[in-house]
């Protein structure tokens, strides 16, 4: 099969106008100008005005979250929405369906991947069915009373062992965040994820309150915590910020995947990059709650590879990653648009291990999204118009989303 585009973006400074890829079987066999076309009889797919990518890669979600869509009230305070939340899991039903229709948002907006964050763990055989199978799912632990951590880690490690025997995708561990983790439980996370070389995700400096129970161990996290009983009484804050908290324990040196960092310092944004550890930037879900702290700028400026993610649909209208690169744009206009392609492909396939992941090349693993472009004008432009709409999402040679040609396929 060839797949014939206005553009192929392959990486930075690799653009090819009128570009033609072709796949064989599971891998691209070849990038060619679209005037070198084909052998007689081979099949020519002509996507149009479109711009072929690498597979985008969705380096956060929660899919267990799905049936949440539309339900919660924008800019509500982020405990309040947390309660919510709680109480929506407790009443859930049909999750595997729910987990579902996720994925089919996932796809349909291109993703190729996801890091997805899962209480119960069985995100992981709906992603592997789906054809997603370079995603991970990062089993999710809460646990703030030091006294319970290694009952905690216990019935992680069961878990993890139970869905490893099943057949899955990757799995990994989200110790929940430094707000709602003990020491002790990051630190049995931590010798879980070396023992069975796991991959490790947190939820970190997603909101000032989280600062504020950390350094001053006031504020309305606190209150939540308390109103559930989960805060031991003779609980004290550490008095550090939440990176440095983390730094601290030695959790940095694992490299985990650093979810929102959306309330860091400048010295918090140097340890993350030293480190080597990847962040993952929640525009829309940003949005959703109305914050207008950003900290995208502090973290490029210094050195961090930032990644992507749609978050849920209990705060995202959508789980679409082309819809995630246009709001980001929209927002940040003097952000070039390479680095919006590499947060949305390379680094987040670096953040989720997958060999390779994130480029467009020959003899690696036919990973493509194809992007139909809005407008008459140059097609990698017309990528962030309104318009502009997902046309292709393939992985590993499969097609997984085919939106409507505007030209028939050809045979030459």
């Amino acid at each position: 099969m060839i797949l014939k585009a206005d553009a192929i973006w392959a990486g930075r400074g690799k653009t090819l106008r009128h570009g033609a890829v072709r796949v064989d079987r599971h891998t691209v066999s070849e990038i060619i100008d679209a005037d070198r076309l084909a052998a007689p009889g081979e099949h020519v797919q002509d996507l149009g005005n479109t711009v072929i990518l690498p597979g985008l890669v969705n380096a956060h979600t929660h899919l267990d979250l799905s049936h949440l869509k539309g339900k919660l009230i924008k800019g509500s305070p982020f405990p309040q929405w947390l309660k919510r939340v709680a109480r929506a899991r407790a009443l859930s039903f049909f999750e595997g369906r729910h987990i579902r229709s996720g994925v089919a948002e996932v796809v349909a907006g291109g993703a190729v991947a996801v890091g997805d964050v899962s209480v119960s763990g069985k995100s992981a055989f709906v992603l592997h069915e789906s054809g997603l199978a370079g995603s991970i799912v990062y089993c999710e632990v809460i646990g703030i009373n030091p006294a319970k951590a290694g009952q905690a880690a216990d019935h992680m490690r069961r878990k993890i062992e139970l869905l490893q025997q099943q057949g899955a995708v990757r799995l990994g561990i989200s110790p929940h965040a430094p707000y709602s983790v003990s020491p002790e439980l990051f630190e049995q996370c931590l010798r879980l994820c070396i023992s069975h070389k796991l991959p490790m995700a947190i939820h970190v400096a997603e909101t000032e309150s989280e600062v504020e129970m950390l350094t001053e161990g006031t504020g309305e996290l606190r209150e939540l915590l308390e109103t559930y009983d989960l805060l031991p009484p003779d609980w004290r804050p550490p008095g550090k910020r939440p990176v440095k908290f983390l730094h601290d324990l030695g959790i940095l040196d694992a490299k985990p995947l650093l979810i929102h960092c959306n309330h860091i310092d400048d010295s918090e944004a140097s340890l993350i990059a030293k480190a080597g550890c990847t962040v993952c930037y929640c525009p829309r879900s940003n949005a959703f709650f109305r914050r207008t702290a950003g900290s995208l700028d502090k973290l490029l400026g210094a050195g961090v590879k930032v990644a992507i993610g749609t978050d849920s649909l209990a705060s995202n209208d959508s789980l679409s990653m082309l819809a995630e690169m246009k709001f980001l744009k929209s927002n940040c206009p003097d952000l070039d648009w390479e680095t919006i392609f590499e947060m949305a492909t390379i680094n987040g396939a670096r953040a989720l291990g997958i060999p390779y992941g994130g480029l467009l090349g020959e003899g690696l693993a036919a990973d493509i999204t194809a992007v139909e472009a809005a407008g008459s004008g140059d097609p990698v432009q017309g990528i962030f118009a309104r318009g502009a709409a997902v046309r292709l999402t393939m992985a590993d040679g499969r097609t997984l989303h085919a939106g409507a040609p505007r030209r028939k396929p050809i045979t030459v």
